[in-house]
């Protein structure tokens, strides 16, 4: 299915850190329109309030359009934690989907860098025990990190590791290129563990790229291009 692609590379490739630490009450609403191959397959929605270091972040990606007529797709997610000096500390991570045949939930909490599963599905011996990682963050939290304002400073200089409660993975931006109003970020995925063979065979390593333009004295995210097993997808705003 089209849809539950685009969303498992998502949460694996979304996560970049942000250079700001909020210290200010704040709500933002962000909307983007998923492609893939020029057709397009879904809607991202997502909702971040920041009151101080503290952060919410509420998220629902669905199919749409033809897509939806005849695999239809709902994904709920949503985190709460912190972020000081530029890092993020994640407390809660909930997500929920609807693939029409299969309902299926998760939830992880943290305790001092360490990730705990309080709720999920049968575990597979490939998948890695959370007692091994700590100091990740989670899918919602990264799609936060990736999807928010860009400091022209330091642009394209972050690298990350996530954990979804099964799979670890990294994120390195490698470079950047401004161009008046504009900016790219390129970057690369790297699978590091918790994969069935499966999914090793299909790579370990994904290139993705992130195009920006300058409001101010920062950079907005307007579209957001990744190689999938399913072809070129993209995140676009709207």
């Amino acid at each position: 299915m089209i849809l539950r692609t685009i969303l498992f590379l998502t949460l694996l490739f979304l996560a970049v850190f942000a250079e700001t630490s909020f210290t200010f009450a704040a709500t933002s609403k962000n909307q983007f329109n998923i492609y893939v191959s020029g057709l397009k397959v879904g809607e991202l929605d997502y909702t971040v309030n920041q009151t101080g270091s503290r952060y919410s972040i509420k998220a629902i990606m669905k199919s749409t359009g033809v897509v939806s007529i005849f695999a239809k797709y709902l994904f709920d997610g949503r985190a709460v934690g912190s972020l000081k000096n530029g890092r993020y500390f994640p407390q809660r991570y909930s997500e929920n989907s609807d693939t029409g045949k299969r309902k299926s939930n998760k939830e992880m909490t943290y305790e001092k860098g360490m990730p705990q599963i309080i709720k999920g599905e049968k575990r597979k011996s490939y998948w890695l025990a959370p007692a091994s990682q700590n100091d990740t963050v989670d899918p919602m939290t990264a799609i936060h990190a990736l999807l928010s304002d860009q400091s022209s400073k330091t642009p394209c200089k972050q690298n990350m590791v996530v954990y979804d409660g099964a799979r670890r993975f990294s994120i390195k931006l490698l470079s950047s290129t401004i161009n008046n109003q504009n900016m790219s970020c390129k970057g690369i995925f790297t699978r590091i563990g918790g994969y069935s063979k499966k999914e090793w065979a299909q790579g370990t390593q994904f290139p993705f790229e992130l195009k920006y333009v300058a409001l101010g004295n920062i950079f907005r995210l307007e579209r957001f291009i990744m190689t999938t097993l399913r072809g070129r997808a993209s995140f676009v705003r709207r």
